[in-house]
């Protein structure tokens, strides 16, 4: 009996060190991979896996191109619904119903759970274990606020889930380690062409033209685009004769010039500082892949540079980047020779609304 209990032991422990050897982006992913008894993980290259299960049920497992863990949940949804409706609840829900069938109640994360804002008005975890991606899916969700989503077979709703837009408890990660997964990405992203179809028409006589946007919080912080016609061509405007429109134009484009540097003061939980170079493309382009909308506000204009910020607004994930900016006027013509020093407050929570959004009545309007 001793030796067989031996034998057991060795072999967990051999399941824990493999799974201790591949790399996780978060630590919530590492400890599932660890009491699921996942093995084998560090021989995986990036891209989607689906060639393990729990209790039956196929397990999706997503690698990055580092070759990190990024993702471990049941298989609940299609690559399909996935291209086409884009949504941070996907991988939430896949995680955490995972988590809620086979974390162990003993640990001090499976006792957390018992405490997280999720209701279940129909069905239960368990029930999950007999869903998979032909089952109908619906989801309704208050802008910024709250998810409440369902799946149904037959047409009878066998599942229904209720809980707040909170990120914390989306992405599974502390504020602290969500800030520092932040700047690790950055400093690693990799940027592209963003292409995107304009939906507006030009007016046909005139050679002004302002692509009207929304605004957040105020109708001083906007995500407005100025344009001008030279030679018969519409572009948006970039002319230090129109400093304000001009530097507006660049802080909300996805695609801005790549040599415009950016010093990032990450401003972070329990009042630390960490401070990374990086290009102003970089970090435009990572948060509009995470989904966020831009809107920008000026604070204060002087000679030489504009006191700004861009907020950076996740309506699904219920947060927002600040970044609070010093601007010079030189972007606009010698973006090269520019570096923008920026404080950055990542991730603040808007689902019970944050005292870090600033008195909006701080911003003025955007005038040339």
């Amino acid at each position: 009996m001793k030796r067989y209990s031996s034998v057991i032991a060795l072999l967990l422990l051999a399941c824990t060190l493999q799974a201790s050897t591949a790399s996780f982006t978060t630590k919530r992913l590492k400890g599932m991979a660890e009491y699921l008894s996942l093995n084998g993980l560090d021989t995986l290259k990036s891209g989607s896996y689906e060639t393990y299960s729990y209790k039956g049920h196929p397990l999706v497992i997503r690698v990055n191109k580092w070759g990190e863990i990024e993702h471990i949940g049941l298989k609940l949804f299609s690559s399909e619904l996935r291209e086409l409706f884009p949504s941070p609840a996907y991988d939430f829900l896949e995680r955490y119903l995972l988590e809620r069938n086979a974390s162990p109640t003993d640990t001090e994360e499976g006792t957390k759970m018992q405490w997280d804002k999720v209701y279940f008005s129909v069905g239960s975890p368990a029930t999950a274990l007999k869903i998979d991606t032909t089952a109908d899916y619906s989801d309704n969700y208050y802008e910024l606020k709250v998810y409440r989503v369902a799946w149904s077979i037959n047409g009878e709703t066998i599942l229904q889930m209720t809980f707040d837009m909170d990120y914390q408890l989306m992405s599974g990660c502390t504020e602290i380690e969500l800030e520092t997964n932040f700047m690790r990405t950055l400093s690693r992203f990799e940027t592209s062409e963003i292409y995107r179809q304009r939906n507006f028409r030009f007016p046909e006589k005139e050679k002004e033209f302002i692509k009207k946007g929304d605004f957040f919080i105020s109708p001083f912080i906007r995500n407005d685009q100025y344009y001008t016609k030279k030679k018969g061509e519409w572009e948006l405007v970039r002319s230090t004769k129109r400093p304000t429109h001009s530097v507006a134009n660049i802080m909300l484009d996805a695609n801005p010039n790549d040599s415009i540097h950016l010093k990032v003061i990450m401003d972070q939980y329990g009042y630390k500082k960490d401070t990374l170079m990086s290009t102003y493309r970089q970090f435009i382009q990572l948060c509009i892949k995470e989904g966020c909308i831009p809107y920008y506000g000026i604070k204060e204009k002087g000679d030489d540079a504009y006191s700004s910020t861009v907020f950076l607004v996740n309506r699904q994930g219920g947060y927002l980047h600040m970044l609070s900016a010093i601007i010079p006027i030189s972007v606009i013509d010698k973006p090269e020779e520019t570096t923008i020093v920026g404080k950055l407050y990542a991730y603040i929570p808007l689902f019970n609304v944050s005292d870090k959004i600033l008195n909006p009545q701080n911003y003025q309007s955007i005038k040339k």
